[in-house]
């Protein structure tokens, strides 16, 4: 692996909007898309679109978008195998993107993955279809120049981690990422880098280490020395602050002000991620239990269903400004003052020359 830092497939995330802010910081290169169902990857390659999985295949993604790794879900050696087809011919016809790599979702803990039987739970309960996966989607893509990589959880033992890496290596991955947690964990839990570091020993591939308390560069470049890996996957930490390798304490007015310019130059799937984003951005800021507190209302009023435009997410962002005190950025001094709760809800601070292309261009295939 040539990158020291790559972007992690993030659950409305990791979507085209967000992989180009941060390809624009010049800090990383390669990006994943947030994980996708296999078999609604097929469905949508014969037509068929019933998910907004369907529309993150056809849809989220462009010539500039590289280098770029497509995250795959299932349990269907079958499906698996279809799918990573399509990934690869689909991404070539219409972003006109030779991906780098497709890989394979071995390590969700939640409650989807539970119900679908993927991710961590098929992992832990199944390796043996796991590896029969793995199998399939290399047999895909035979003939490309499209890597196969996983990603996986730690297992209950560094033993049995590392057994399972193995027989996924063996089976086709080119290149494996460790979330250093257990699919028990939780998020804030201390990772075990020492099984990090274990497998970067035991393996002839790559291993990248995700899972890691990352708040600078020195957080990057501390861990990838612990674990003697040359990669690492940042996630979260992302999510909360987009300039994080080169900015620790930015202002999240700013952060929300240079999101909002990208999903203007690259609209994202539906509102619920630019709604997810923005809750991170101003988590630190907002999330507090102080209900007369003007905070805790902008924090819930963040979440109401409501806000369906760009318009109205610039107009709460420019609401928390005036509220807060803080400066204004640049990219938000055109947005009309002043605003308010109400204003932002019903749109009454909408100019007469505005319409409502901006919201219908936020919505996907199936809005």
């Amino acid at each position: 692996m040539e990158h020291s830092v790559v972007v992690a497939p993030m659950v409305r995330g990791s979507e085209l909007t967000y992989r180009m802010l941060l390809r624009a910081q010049g800090v990383v290169k390669l990006c994943y898309t947030p994980m996708m169902r296999a078999e609604k990857i097929v469905d949508a390659y014969n037509g068929v679109l019933s998910h907004e999985d369907c529309y993150l295949f056809l849809e989220d993604s462009c010539k500039e978008d590289t280098p770029l790794i497509v995250q795959l879900c299932g349990n269907n050696p079958d499906i698996l195998h279809q799918a990573t087809r399509a990934v690869v011919q689909q991404y070539k016809k219409t972003h006109q993107n030779n991906i780098y790599g497709v890989d394979l979702n071995l390590g969700c803990p939640q409650k989807c993955a539970r119900e679908g039987s993927f991710g961590a739970y098929l992992a832990k309960k199944n390796p043996e279809l796991a590896v029969k996966c793995v199998r399939a989607m290399k047999e895909a893509l035979l003939g490309s120049n499209v890597s196969l990589s996983c990603k996986i959880r730690i297992l209950d033992t560094t033993n049995a981690t590392i057994d399972f890496a193995k027989q996924l290596q063996d089976a086709g991955c080119d290149f494996l990422t460790v979330h250093c947690r257990q699919k028990e964990d939780k998020h804030d839990s201390k990772p075990d880098l020492q099984c990090g570091r274990a497998l970067v020993a035991a393996l002839q591939i790559p291993v990248i280490i995700n899972g890691a308390v990352i708040s600078s560069q020195e957080d990057v470049d501390t861990t990838l020395k612990e674990t003697n890996a040359t990669t690492i996957m940042i996630a979260r930490p992302f999510l909360s602050n987009h300039r994080l390798l080169k900015e620790s304490n930015p202002a999240p007015a700013c952060l929300a002000a240079e999101y909002l310019e990208y999903c203007g130059y690259y609209s994202p799937p539906s509102p619920l991620y630019i709604q997810k984003h923005l809750r991170w951005i101003f988590r630190r800021e907002l999330d507090i239990k102080d209900f007369k507190n003007w905070r805790y209302h902008l924090w819930t009023f963040l979440a109401r269903p409501y806000l369906q435009s760009l318009r109205q997410f610039r107009e709460v962002v420019v609401l928390y400004i005036t509220l807060s005190g803080c400066n204004m950025p640049e990219q938000l001094r055109d947005v009309p003052t002043p605003v308010t709760f109400s204003s932002i809800r019903h749109g009454s601070n909408k100019s007469t020359e505005d319409n409502d292309e901006e919201s219908t261009a936020l919505m996907n295939i199936f809005g």
